[in-house]
């Protein structure tokens, strides 16, 4: 297994009436988050660990970029893995996940070709697996690079 990938920010979108339940399961894990204008924020935390804190105390609200990771996998499968000719709607949902995840400053995504690679690599890693998880470690070395 691989290290976790601990940004600065996690954010979750969640209503007031999903907050108490997201909070509880949170603390549980030992996190505390903070409350933003649109989000609840975790400091210093692996997201993939944020979503699966959610999760396991049954909380129905993800980590914002692990929900946006989900969006570009549908689009991967519905598009059968071909990306020529929509490198501008790949570009735009890479930057999505960065962008709702509050990262922007931080990553950038891959150049049109370096997507179209990391798009082929994805697509053929859920048919092998049979839809199995794309964490956010794996989507930051596939479709993004660090900005200086």
């Amino acid at each position: 297994m691989k290290e976790p990938l601990v940004e600065p920010v996690v954010r979750i979108r969640c209503s007031p009436e999903e907050e108490a339940r997201a909070r509880a399961a949170l603390a549980r894990a030992g996190l505390e988050p903070e409350r933003s204008l649109l989000h609840l924020v975790v400091r210093d935390a692996d997201p993939d660990a944020v979503n699966e804190a959610l999760a396991a105390g049954g909380a129905a609200v993800r980590v914002a970029v692990r929900e946006r990771i989900g969006a570009l996998l549908g689009w991967l499968l519905d598009h059968g893995g071909r990306t020529e000719g929509h490198e501008a709607a790949l570009e735009r949902l890479v930057r999505r996940v960065i962008d709702d995840g509050g990262l922007g400053a931080r990553y950038a995504p891959r150049d049109a070709p370096g997507l179209r690679e990391a798009a082929a690599a994805l697509h053929e890693r859920l048919l092998a697996t049979g839809g199995g998880p794309i964490g956010w470690r794996e989507f930051v070395e596939r479709c993004c690079v660090r900005r200086p």
